[in-house]
């Protein structure tokens, strides 16, 4: 079997929005607000040729106040038809720490657009844009739910 590299898979992804929730609160005058962006990928299936996920952000104020918003997409990523037959990555062993060490690779394409989204609704109705990080943060949570 050959070795898994990012050069194996296709540029082109299949990625959608599955989820979107912004909710706007209250605003504490003079209180300091901290910001967190909590990322998690869920490796939701592994095919032959094929991997998906669906990745979330969510975007937590502590004390909660001017706004919560959360997002999930979908994203899948495929081995290069070429080599169909030299990959398959259900029975590849080194796949886990594959995906962890490329990560950002693999799913930049879903957190760049949640970014976008993000920077969209808090820079609207003359708001200051809040700019998330285009990938994955290094804290992100990695699940395998197959």
């Amino acid at each position: 079997m050959q070795e898994l590299e990012m050069k194996n898979f296709i540029p082109q992804t299949e990625a959608r929005l599955l989820k979107l929730n912004y909710d706007v609160l209250p605003i504490s005058v003079g209180t300091t607000v901290n910001l967190t962006v909590q990322d998690e990928v869920n490796i939701t299936k592994v095919e032959k040729n094929s991997i998906t996920f669906e990745c979330s952000r969510n975007l937590v104020m502590d004390p909660k106040s001017i706004f919560e918003a959360k997002a999930t997409c979908f994203i899948k990523r495929s081995i290069d038809p070429k080599l169909t037959e030299e990959i398959d990555l259900t029975s590849y062993d080194g796949l886990n720490e594959f995906i962890q060490h490329n990560l950002a690779n693999l799913v930049n394409t879903a957190f760049a657009n949640m970014s976008y989204i993000f920077a969209s609704i808090t820079s609207s109705f003359g708001g200051a844009p809040f700019i998330t990080p285009p990938i994955p943060t290094p804290n992100t949570r990695i699940i395998r739910k197959i």
